[in-house]
């Protein structure tokens, strides 16, 4: 497998036969040998009319996505700005100079093909597997779920007799949390009481991480240059969540995402943005250093051949 092949201009020109041998392979030689990869999916992503034919992977109970990666990528923005964000600077209420305060300065970069999660969790939490209601099949990290067997099977008892429909989403002892992910099956999750250097130790020892700034910022703008993820401009109605090139989730409303280093991206938002609010969406924003626990996080895996 050439490594050109997994850089997003080549990759969207592979047969449906290469990208599943590719994926194969990234499945089988780039991943701890300590997690399984217990389900592999072709997905196709629809973006502004652009599409992009990609897998997910159902790693230790948590989907991740591959993204391909692309050279000399132009991230951040210029200062001064350039005239194509002025009308919308001016729709936000800011001076040029308090965007440019608040965003990253523009760079070009080479960026790895990765794996990603598609949603981000809280940063108190380490998902652990799946579980399936009905037959208590566990697909995950065994090792890790072995002591919390008993409290996930308690949690789950008193929906045994329930019909699908009527499942509690949540399920929680206060120290394992089980969230609905489908009709009969719940995600495994437990309350880890550590702060970012403990995160990244636990996730590295797996072979995860979490993204740069740069790596962050071509997650979340598909490698685009204007302000916002859907162009210069403001929503013109109500969004819930901000439209992602991979197809990632990146709700409006949330916590900031935890990088790294000890920097997050994306504004706290509590409630729809309006105003100068807006601009904590966009994907060069930098957020005010968050509180740990007031974080989520969204772990990868770099593709290095």
């Amino acid at each position: 497998m050439a490594d050109q092949s997994l850089l997003l201009p080549d990759w969207q020109t592979l047969s449906a036969k290469q990208r599943d041998f590719a994926a194969t392979q990234l499945s089988r030689y780039f991943l701890s040998p300590l997690v399984a990869v217990d389900a592999r999916v072709p997905v196709t992503v629809s973006w502004f009319g652009q599409t992009l034919a990609t897998y997910d992977f159902l790693i230790a109970g948590e989907w991740l996505r591959f993204v391909p990666g692309m050279r000399q990528v132009s991230l951040g923005v210029p200062n001064p700005l350039p005239p194509a964000m002025h009308p919308v600077v001016d729709a936000l209420g800011v001076g040029a100079a308090a965007v440019v305060a608040h965003l990253s300065p523009a760079a070009v970069v080479d960026l790895p093909p990765m794996l990603v999660a598609r949603a981000s969790i809280a940063s108190d939490l380490e998902v652990l597997g799946q579980i399936d209601l009905l037959t208590q099949r566990f697909l995950g990290n065994h090792f890790a779920f072995s002591p919390v067997r008993q409290a996930v099977l308690t949690l789950l008892q008193p929906s045994a007799t329930e019909a699908p429909a009527a499942l509690a989403p949540v399920l929680t002892d206060g120290q394992v949390v089980l969230r609905q992910v489908g009709e009969s099956t719940y995600q495994v999750a437990q309350r880890r009481d550590w702060d970012l250097p403990q995160l990244l130790r636990r996730l590295g020892g797996f072979g995860f991480g979490l993204a740069t700034e740069r790596e962050f910022e071509y997650l979340m703008s598909g490698g685009g240059t204007s302000l916002f993820a859907w162009g210069n401009r403001l929503p013109t109605q109500p969004m819930n969540y901000v439209p992602n090139r991979f197809g990632l989730t990146v709700p409006v409303v949330g916590q900031p995402e935890l990088l790294a280093t000890a920097v997050a991206k994306r504004a706290g938002l509590t409630a729809p943005p309006t105003g100068a609010a807006w601009l904590g969406l966009s994907p060069f924003y930098r957020a005010a250093a968050p509180t740990f626990a007031g974080s989520r996080y969204r772990k990868i895996v770099r593709i290095a051949l």
